[in-house]
């Protein structure tokens, strides 16, 4: 199971709304064919999701989050931008409930952090790209406060132990 130290409350779905693939994902973008089939995996609100579905035209992108509360936005925003070829769905990076091989793109941003097992959440998206497809991701190797001060120093501490206890793994680099 994954877990969110953050939920996924609507200030933290604002804040992640920013994100499109150009300013988060723009390694990935040159490798982007209009009739691939591409997972998202951690899509959050969709934001990435609907970039990339729009550079598929004549394919399909599905977004996938371990639980149903941010996909309500997703759906939303696809909607807005006037997407169709998107679908969103709950599932869990451990056990994702596709076929070998159903994709020719799978990524994630920022997602190995909050999976109790990062090395099975990797498995399982290689096990679902086809043979000589894509696994993308652009992660945190470790959690880092800068400046370097007592109370940051004590909110790193705080944060790391609630991860930990929640089944995360706040340094999935490590």
């Amino acid at each position: 199971m994954s877990v969110y130290v953050a939920n996924h409350h609507s200030s933290v779905l604002k804040m992640h709304s920013w994100r499109t693939a150009q300013n988060s994902i723009p390694y990935l973008l040159p490798s982007i064919k209009p009739d691939m089939k591409i997972l998202d995996v951690g899509c959050g609100p969709g934001t990435i999701a609907v970039d990339l579905a729009k550079l598929v035209p004549s394919g399909h992108l599905t977004g996938v989050e371990y639980l149903a509360a941010p996909l309500e936005a997703a759906r939303s925003h696809a909607a807005r931008e006037q997407v169709q070829n998107i679908d969103f769905r709950v599932g869990d990076v451990h056990a994702l409930e596709f076929a070998d091989g159903s994709f020719d793109v799978v990524h994630a941003h920022q997602v190995l952090q909050h999976v109790r097992d990062p090395v099975q959440g990797l498995r399982e998206m290689r096990r679902v790209a086809r043979k000589g497809g894509i696994v993308a991701l652009r992660e945190s190797a470790s959690m880092t406060w800068y400046p370097d001060m007592p109370v940051l120093r004590e909110w790193k501490d705080l944060h790391m132990r609630v991860s930990k206890a929640r089944g995360g793994n706040p340094d999935p680099g490590s």
